[in-house]
């Protein structure tokens, strides 16, 4: 193993792992993809996308990684990209959100689940409200959004930031998922598409 490698960020490859555990036929694409451009704003950059083979509503996931600084400490973001026709208007732009309520600020356990949507994502998160796997999959993996895309990419995103932690590491932390959450993400993708 070579020093470049020994403190490259691994987090692709760890969740890539996790996902082959609970057999979801996936793969790691060749780095510098169009895909990679999915919520890749100049002062982030992405690890590179994980490609879903099976059949699922998700086909590819971007893993976003914003590298901190002294008083900002660094984030991870895992895009899962439902490709799908939508609208061309921005007037029809969805976006909904959970707020996870903690029983104590910053370090309590998530009590309760909030959505907040934009007028357009209003059924949608009434759903999602409704749906106790949806509300348990944020309690806990981390905060989740829904947002519809049209331009680059037309489709939806399911934006998920897992719980992070308060130690900054080279590689995100609390990286986990089971069948039982990867069954959820796509019920999720689904309501999307319907």
């Amino acid at each position: 193993m070579s020093i470049k490698d020994l403190f490259r960020d691994k987090t692709r490859d760890i969740f890539h792992k996790k996902l082959t555990e609970i057999n979801v036929d996936c793969s790691l694409s060749k780095r510098g993809v169009d895909e990679e451009k999915l919520f890749n704003p100049w002062h982030r950059a992405s690890l590179g996308i994980i490609t879903i083979n099976s059949k699922s509503p998700i086909k590819y996931i971007n893993i976003i990684k914003h590298f901190g600084g002294k008083h900002d400490p660094k984030r991870w973001w895992f895009y899962f990209a439902v490709p799908s026709k939508t609208s061309q208007h921005k007037e029809d732009y969805i976006e909904v959100k959970s707020l996870r309520k903690k029983s104590f600020p910053v370090i309590g356990n998530v009590k309760s689940i909030h959505w907040q949507s934009n007028k357009n994502g209003k059924i949608l998160a009434d759903k999602f409200k409704k749906d106790i796997e949806i509300n348990s999959l944020s309690k806990q993996l981390g905060n989740l959004k829904v947002q519809s895309l049209h331009e680059n990419f037309s489709g939806y995103s399911i934006e998920l930031e897992f719980n992070r932690s308060p130690i900054p590491l080279i590689s995100a932390s609390n990286i986990s998922i089971n069948q039982e959450q990867w069954g959820t993400l796509n019920k999720i993708a689904k309501l999307c598409i319907d």
